[in-house]
């Protein structure tokens, strides 16, 4: 009898084994999937989460007797709109810049040749002390080249592959028409396929809390983004740095992506000011304001707005940032924490991912749980 349980044990222990391992294989062929087919999965992943952001406003409108298919290309015409400012207000300087990079990348260093010199007498300096403690074999001298940086290639990134980013968008917001003109079919075929009541309730619930959470956190999140990016412009304005308008514009679009979007913008305006003025330190006012603003913005309005119920994990938001960013780019860096906040919502509907939502929950929330 107890070699009958040992060998029971056995197979269920094999069993467990087995499920554990084509788990990690299931989860390692999504990723792998994921990257391979990310210039069809990023336009519809895009346009899931715009219909999710404006699926609410659908709603209501419909209430009044909109038609969602008006609604939606009412919305996505605004869209397009909207964008075609950006892009017309931006391309001129951009290019500008861009076409001027050797010019301005030599005015960058020129603004440090003393710091060069100091640079080049300590290495002078250290070379002599390192060969005075070494025995002369009549080795050739080693000369010391100080190589000067390119050019940022933040705006590089911005303005490549124009049309693989046009076909990405056009497809973004076709699909996103076509899935907000179809109301609640999506909702409806869901209840369909479940197999019984319990799991469309539940399936149902999530879906209404994803699009309500998703729905508040990016329209917030682009209030705020263009609150910051007015306030900078003003800022900018007042410091005498050029173009405070297309400052206001990019910082809008860097803060929708966590640390590395500010950490950009505070590089790229720190770059900029050095070139267009003449003292250094009054230059430095520049990425100085632009960091306290978006300081405040990110510590003490951002937590007050949102709530706790979009606290997460510091850590959990840089590796989905890390994440996402190496899976599909710059694309996949803007849509990392609104894929954070779908996944969380997951883990609080599900007993079984409780410990993946633990995990992504922040300390003060943790601690009120």
């Amino acid at each position: 009898m107890s070699a009958i349980e040992q060998h029971r044990e056995r197979i269920i222990k094999s069993a467990e084994q087995s499920r554990a391992a084509l788990q990690g294989l299931f989860f390692i062929s999504i990723i792998v999937a994921l990257y391979f087919a990310r210039d069809f999965l990023l336009p519809v992943v895009l346009a899931l989460f715009i219909a999710l952001t404006l699926r609410p406003a659908i709603r209501f409108l419909e209430k009044y007797w909109v038609p969602p298919w008006l609604a939606a290309s009412a919305f996505i015409s605004i869209l397009i709109a909207a964008g075609a400012v950006a892009v017309y207000l931006l391309s001129s300087p951009l290019s500008s810049w861009i076409d001027q990079a050797p010019q301005l990348q030599q005015k960058f260093f020129s603004k440090f040749a003393g710091l060069a010199d100091v640079l080049k007498k300590f290495s002078s300096l250290t070379d002599q002390i390192e060969n005075a403690s070494t025995p002369v074999q009549g080795s050739p001298v080693q000369e010391v080249v100080i190589r000067e940086h390119s050019f940022p290639s933040i705006l590089v990134s911005l303005t490549g592959y124009p049309i693989q980013f046009a076909v990405t968008l056009a497809a973004t917001l076709v699909i996103v028409l076509f899935l907000l003109s179809s109301g609640d079919l999506f909702y409806q075929k869901l209840v369909r396929i479940l197999p019984n009541l319990t799991a469309r309730k539940q399936a149902l619930h999530i879906v209404h809390d994803i699009e309500s959470e998703v729905s508040t956190y990016v329209l917030t999140l682009s209030c705020m983004n263009a609150g910051l990016g007015i306030v900078i412009a003003f800022t900018f304005h007042a410091l005498g740095m050029p173009l405070p308008y297309l400052w206001g514009i990019l910082i809008f679009i860097f803060n929708f992506v966590p640390y590395v979007g500010t950490l950009a913008g505070i590089t790229l305006a720190g770059f900029m000011a050095i070139v267009s003025f003449d003292s250094v330190g009054y230059a430095m006012l520049v990425p100085l304001s632009y960091a306290a603003w978006s300081l405040l913005e990110s510590e003490i309005i951002r937590p007050q707005i949102l709530g706790r119920r979009f606290e997460m994990n510091a850590v959990a938001i840089l590796l989905f940032l890390a994440f996402w960013t190496w899976l599909w780019g710059i694309a996949g860096a803007s849509i990392a924490v609104p894929a954070l906040v779908t996944l969380k919502i997951f883990c609080n509907h599900m007993e079984s991912l409780s410990g993946l939502g633990e995990f992504l929950s922040s300390r003060q929330t943790e601690k009120q749980d």
